[in-house]
């Protein structure tokens, strides 16, 4: 009896672990969906970092918005402009590699203030991200953290 209340007791203890360990540093996240292809596709596995983050331009990030959780890449950063036709233009740079076919999307201009990120899915024609109302700008406390690598 004596072993197995030890067994119990350290399967406890490595679970409360576990579930630290995911609340507050990392966190394994599966991705669904087709937003972000060909960079990752639906049902790959994401390890994203929670504390010490600094985010830039170009980074992949996990993001709670209207209790959803999405994953996007940033394309603007803090206190940048944004204007959006075909092409993302970011502080008035044409950035070529970023297309962004957005329909009837009128031409925009956003302004981020500095808690502010403006997102993109990789798959730009079947993505739900900052040029649509219902994602929109991002705050910075509604980024969970940083997709460090896919498997």
């Amino acid at each position: 009896m004596n072993t197995i209340l030890k067994f119990l007791l350290r399967i406890f203890f490595i679970g409360i672990i576990v579930f630290l360990f995911n609340k507050f540093f990392f966190q394994i996240c599966i991705v669904q969906g087709d937003s972000m292809q060909p960079t990752l596709k639906n049902m790959n596995i994401v390890l994203v970092k929670k504390i010490n983050v600094n985010l830039h331009q170009n980074d992949i990030v996990l993001i709670k918005k209207n209790n959803k959780i999405i994953i996007k890449r940033i394309v603007g950063t803090p206190n940048d402009k944004i204007f959006l036709d075909n092409y993302i233009y970011i502080n008035d740079i044409k950035f070529d590699n970023i297309y962004t076919p957005n329909g009837n999307i009128e031409k925009t201009n956003f302004y981020l203030k500095s808690d502010e990120y403006f997102v993109l899915g990789d798959n730009r024609e079947n993505s739900i991200d900052s040029r649509f109302n219902e994602i929109g700008i991002i705050k910075q406390n509604e980024i969970i953290g940083k997709v460090l690598f896919k498997k």
